[in-house]
């Protein structure tokens, strides 16, 4: 029989006593880590090498794809209502991932999402053929995403859940980091049909085998014990009826949205603050480094604090980081750094708070059915404002005004998580 130690409010105030529970705490992520880190990194590289990864780098083709075709910069981004069908199909995949595990929908997925790079690549300058590639590599990502992969490490990583969210989830932050300087190399010197070429052999060669081999039949074969069987899973009227849900899905759809946005446009964006191409394209990377540390410094924090707070604050150092964009043209090299770093923090702590608290608030077992709504409203949100964005520089010549309406996103996304609440009772 496993014995639960109890530590009284009173008690946890004891130095001596924090100190334990914080030691248990690194001893139980080791443990956990030690055992399970095959599955752990499998999920860290096809996440990092997601649909999401693309969307943050997605803005390094603007300008070749306006030079070769001709056309417009709202046109162009245009393409990221792609993810309106990544939010219409998003909470019927995660009840399915509920009941059937999540091995196999990331194999298919991942895939199918390495053709749809290929068949990128192959454009002929029809913006219908565009369109429909970029919906299916939406539907297709939807598979590598934080809805299969957050499944995977929150049932897999019990007393480490946040860190291990974290450290999976940063693999976003760090192909955020890493890939814009890789990509941008390759388009200068090879061509944008190269770079997408480049996305799906990443897909093709390093992500899917780790899936294959490291998310193993038999971890597949656990999901299933667990999920099969519908009847444990809430309805639909019980999901869209829960208060704690609506409040997370608008948080994460105004907290998300925002950061990811400024990710799709953030070269250009950066550009017209007399930033060079190339220093914007790092900069581009240095906020995916931010965003890692962010995703990082935010999971060790939500395994011991209120998530709910973390996120909050975050958020804060978002909207200042946006508004010092805003009012600052051209920017120099400290304020350049400061925005774009708080704005990377910003996003990496985002991706990480809203897994942790479906997880926290909801359970694991219906963790997908869940967390499906929650990126319905993400990718919606994350559709409707790249291209107000893009529609508000064709308009104004500047993206000034609508930073500080992003600035205004942030905050009300970080308030409307505090109303979340205390954390349900964990039974498991």
């Amino acid at each position: 029989m496993t014995q639960k130690l109890e530590v009284t409010p009173a008690a946890t105030r004891s130095p001596y006593i924090q100190h334990a529970v914080h030691d248990s705490q690194w001893q139980a992520a080791v443990h956990e880590w030690r055992t399970n880190w095959r599955v752990g990194l499998a999920a860290f590289l096809a996440i990092g090498l997601s649909y999401g990864a693309f969307q943050g780098i997605s803005s390094l083709f603007i300008l070749p794809l306006q030079e070769t075709f001709g056309w417009s910069r709202t046109q162009i981004v245009l393409s990221h209502y792609a993810s309106l069908a990544l939010a219409i199909i998003a909470p019927f995949a995660g009840r399915l991932i509920d009941r059937f595990g999540a091995r196999y929908i990331m194999l298919w997925g991942m895939s199918l999402s390495a053709i749809a790079y290929v068949a990128l690549a192959a454009m002929n300058g029809s913006l219908a053929v565009f369109y429909t590639l970029m919906i299916m590599s939406a539907v297709c990502g939807l598979s590598s995403s934080g809805l299969t992969c957050s499944r995977v490490i929150s049932e897999t990583f019990v007393r480490s859940r946040g860190l291990s969210l974290a450290i999976a989830r940063s693999g976003l932050a760090l192909a955020s980091a890493a890939l814009p300087i890789l990509l941008f190399t390759v388009i200068s010197r090879f061509g944008w049909r190269a770079g997408y070429i480049m996305e799906a052999l990443l897909v093709l060669f390093v992500a899917l085998p780790a899936v294959y081999f490291w998310i193993g039949r038999s971890h597949e074969h656990e999901v299933r014990d667990t999920a099969t069987s519908s009847a444990g899973l809430p309805s639909w009227g019980d999901l869209l009826s829960n208060r704690r849900i609506w409040l997370l899905c608008i948080g994460a759809g105004l907290g998300y949205a925002p950061a990811t946005s400024i990710m799709s446009q953030f070269q250009p964006l950066l550009m017209t603050k007399g930033i060079t191409a190339e220093s914007a394209a790092a900069l581009v990377g240095v906020a995916g480094i931010a965003s890692l540390l962010g995703a990082l410094v935010t999971g060790s924090l939500v395994d011991r604090y209120w998530a709910p707070g973390i996120a909050f604050l975050f958020a804060c150092g978002s909207a200042v980081g946006s508004s010092m964009l805003a009012l600052n043209a051209p920017i120099e090299g400290p304020i350049a750094w400061g925005a774009v770093l708080l704005i990377g923090f910003g996003l990496g702590a985002e991706i990480d708070v809203v897994a942790y608290m479906v997880a926290r608030y909801f359970g694991v077992k219906s963790f997908a059915s869940f967390y499906g709504l929650a990126i319905f409203f993400m990718a919606a949100c994350g559709a409707i404002g790249a291209s107000l964005l893009a529609m508000a520089f064709d308009h104004y010549g500047n993206y000034d005004l609508a930073l500080f309406v992003i600035a205004g996103c942030f905050i009300t996304a970080g308030c409307t998580y505090l109303l979340m609440g205390r954390y349900p009772r964990e039974d498991d």
